[in-house]
Order: structure tokens, then C-alpha cells, then sequence
């Protein structure tokens, strides 16, 4: 945990048959909701904790903890299988919550899909976009880095139905149009007129470190 975070009480998030818990350490044990298949934490700028959940229905779930009071709100069903859903991870970025899910190709051995959904808590209206064709290398599935201007940077391979041979591959979130687009169509300049160089990674070491000291289990 760093410092931002030091006026937090360490806690786990977990399951247990299909249940989701969060557990203070030396405290008590509370039940947040019952049939959940996976979920992801982490903290807005306020230090307010968010959970997104997938229910066991394929459902989108968001729970908020303000003031150590949790509030549930049931969005909508955006899967309508959990078969091949291999993990989940939320990111906040300017009160944007960024919920990324990852799919296994049903054909394809070390084929993936990447559901990104996006929403600001004040109305709930969801946006999806899907990256499609993503190979699994050794290292992982993507990366994933937040540029100077506060855009996701989506770095992942992906196979060449023709050839077979793998390229790297680049999309930039734009948080402020709230778009997906490719690197060529971001003017990323700094005063002097030269390019930026593509930052190097920032997630744990800024405010996403929390959520990867949380262990999770599915």
C-alpha cells in the first residue's frame, strides 16, 4: 500500500461460493452480495473504495463504499455466458470507472477478447468496446499504462490469419473524448514540437498500486 493510501484499513475482497465478501483485518467479516463470478476493486481519487462485479447471470455490478456505507447498483447484463471469462480489472481514471474482461477464445488456443466497459457512477450509462484477435504471449495477454494526458495505452499481439506471424499492436483511450483510437490519430506533442515517447509503466506505482495488492480468487 503507499502512502496516498495509509488512512485505509487493510482488507480482503473475496469469494466463497459464489458469495462476495470484505473482511477487515482483526475485524469483522461482511457479506456484500450472493451470486457473484468474478470481480475487481479499486480506489477513486477520494480514496472511496468501488467493487465491479460480474453476477452469475452476466450481470454488470457496481458497489461504492462512501463514509462505510456500501451501496449496490445492478447495471445490466453484458455477457451472456461466464464460460470462458478468465479475469476482470477495474481502473479509475478522473471519476471514469474503466472495467476491462478478459474472454478465452472457445476455438483458439491463447486467443483472447477484451471487453472494455466505461462509466461515470452519476448516471450509469455503460459504453463497451471490444478489442478482438489478441494472442497470448509468454509474458501476458496486454498491457496496460496511462499516458501524461490521463489515456489508457493498450499494447497487446495479435496473429495474422495469412501469415501466422505476430505483430504488436497499440490503441489509445482517449479519456476526455471517451474514445477508442490508434496512436496516429493522437496528437501527443510537447511544447517544443517533438513526439512523446510512449511512457513507461506507471500502474503500480500510481494510484492502481492498491488494487494489485489485493488478491483475488475466482
Amino acid at each position: 500500500m503507499n502512502s496516498t493510501n495509509k488512512n485505509i484499513k487493510p482488507f480482503y475482497i473475496y469469494t466463497e461460493k459464489n458469495c462476495l465478501y470484505i473482511k477487515n483485518i482483526n475485524e469483522y467479516t461482511e457479506k456484500l452480495s450472493n451470486n457473484i463470478y468474478s470481480y475487481s476493486a479499486n480506489l477513486d481519487d477520494k480514496n472511496n473504495i468501488h467493487l465491479c462485479c460480474l453476477d452469475t447471470s452476466g450481470r454488470l455490478v457496481h458497489f461504492f463504499n462512501n463514509n462505510g456505507s456500501w451501496k449496490k447498483k445492478v447495471i445490466h447484463k453484458f455477457f451472456n455466458s461466464l464460460r470462458n471469462i478468465k479475469d476482470m480489472r477495474l481502473y479509475i481514471i478522473n471519476d471514469l470507472l474503466n472495467v476491462f474482461v478478459v474472454e478465452s477464445s472457445p476455438i483458439s488456443e491463447n486467443l483472447y477478447k477484451i471487453s472494455h466497459l466505461y462509466f461515470n457512477i452519476s448516471n450509469y450509462n455503460v459504453s463497451r468496446y471490444n478489442i478482438t484477435n489478441i494472442f497470448k504471449d509468454k509474458e501476458c495477454i496486454y498491457k496496460l499504462n496511462i499516458d501524461e494526458l490521463s489515456n489508457i495505452i493498450f499494447e497487446y499481439k495479435s496473429k495474422s490469419n495469412i501469415s501466422r506471424n505476430l505483430s504488436d499492436n497499440i490503441l489509445i483511450f482517449n479519456t476526455l473524448g471517451r474514445k477508442w483510437i490508434t496512436p496516429n490519430a493522437l496528437i501527443r506533442c510537447n511544447p517544443n514540437g517533438s513526439s512523446l515517447r510512449m511512457p513507461l509503466s506507471n500502474i503500480k506505482d500510481d494510484i492502481f498500486e492498491y488494487c494489485y495488492s489485493i488478491k483475488y480468487k475466482i
